[in-house]
């Protein structure tokens, strides 16, 4: 194939077929892929997307052989990129056509195979007097109306969404947990570098010190949380007749299911910023910090890696266990909750479970913070952050 203009391509069809008919469906296919017309001209254009096709065609009785007409050509166009294809005797009969050219890695021939694929299947048919325009219609796929079963037992529908809905909320609770706790960190690390903390800890108790900067960063991130909610109440509310009557379709998000967002994006932060806290307190640089957040960073992305399998079997007793675990339970109990909606215990209990784990993380991150803050240096090791718990 020779790129000419700009996405042309020329291409000598050296055809042994037999078939009158074949290099004019070949033809039609690249000018109109996924169509089915009436044979054209012998000599003529065709495109396929960006990409235009010039075919010539040169018949070859099928007794003769092709590789002379190939080399003359060859000869007769030194220094061409033009392409050659051969459509050999029997091609009808599962005979493979061959396309040669100087560059055959482009995109492009993906199109052409297909051309050909579809001219010869179509040819195969009208030969053996079938109608293929009635085999497309006898061969058209079927779609399959999904229905979702809530939890009450009633049928909702739209469920194709579920998992659309389910990604975009556990991405966005991954992504704005994650990057308010290094928000966090990084501000402890300020703080400790600059030594303002030693202002701050001459007025107020370590523990309201780290308390009002989770608290303060946590409010920051859940007013752009409430701002995508209410954007998504207005949109459902609002835009989806609009989007409708343009045929496209938005799924409805229940007010309850925004409630539970909400809810696992404060309770993720609070427990994963309580751990950036800590880590930022043991480090006394940006450089450490890389290495320390490390474990914690690790617990975030986790849920990423498996949610596939939750979606998959959101009810099996492994996706209910590790929905449960405190640290993926922001993401994959979301998963569940879109995908399956599981018993209200279950949410409940995860929140409940959640809760506990972040007033212990509280307790042993307030030790290790009214320590760690006003040391410099060296990074603690496990055993002397041991020692910082045990201080009265």
């Amino acid at each position: 194939m020779a790129t000419r203009g700009g996405g042309e391509r020329q291409v000598l069809v050296f055809d042994q077929s037999g078939d009158p008919d074949l290099f004019n469906v070949i033809e039609k296919r690249l000018e109109s892929p996924g169509e089915d017309r009436d044979s054209g001209n012998t000599d003529g254009g065709g495109g396929v997307g960006s990409t235009r096709f010039t075919l010539t065609r040169q018949t070859v009785p099928p007794n003769e052989n092709v590789q002379e007409s190939f080399e003359r050509r060859i000869s007769e166009q030194k220094g061409s990129d033009e392409g050659y294809l051969i459509l050999p005797p029997g091609i009808l009969d599962n005979a493979e056509p061959v396309y040669r050219a100087k560059n055959t890695s482009d995109f492009s021939i993906v199109a052409l195979r297909q051309a050909i694929s579809s001219a010869v299947s179509q040819r195969r048919l009208e030969r053996a007097h079938i109608d293929h325009r009635q085999i497309a219609e006898y061969t058209k796929q079927v779609d399959l109306k999904r229905e979702k079963i809530s939890a009450s037992g009633k049928l909702e529908s739209g469920g194709e969404n579920s998992f659309i809905l389910g990604f975009v909320m556990l991405f966005f609770i991954y992504m704005t947990v994650l990057f308010y706790g290094l928000f966090v960190m990084r501000g402890v690390i300020e703080e400790k570098q600059s030594r303002i903390i030693e202002v701050l800890i001459s007025s107020a108790k370590p523990m309201q010190v780290m308390m009002g900067k989770l608290i303060g960063i946590g409010l920051v991130g859940l007013t752009q949380l409430l701002i995508w909610v209410l954007s998504t109440v207005i949109l459902s509310m609002f835009g989806a007749s609009i989007l409708a009557s343009k045929g496209i379709s938005i799924p409805q998000v229940p007010v309850t299911l925004l409630i539970c967002f909400v809810t696992y994006f404060v309770l993720g932060y609070f427990l994963f910023a309580t751990l950036y806290a800590m880590v930022g307190a043991t480090v006394s640089s940006e450089e450490e910090a890389q290495q320390a957040q490390f474990p914690v960073t690790i617990l975030i992305i986790i849920p990423m890696m498996i949610f596939g399998m939750i979606v998959s079997n959101p009810n099996s007793p492994s996706s209910i266990a590790l929905s449960m675990v405190p640290f993926f339970a922001p993401t994959l109990m979301m998963m569940r909750i879109t995908v399956a909606s599981p018993p209200v215990w279950q949410i409940l209990l995860s929140m409940a479970i959640m809760v506990a784990t972040i007033l212990g993380c509280l307790w042993v991150a307030s030790r290790i913070y009214r320590v760690g803050i006003l040391m410099y240096g060296k990074r603690p090791s496990l055993a002397e952050l041991g020692r910082w718990l045990r201080y009265s």
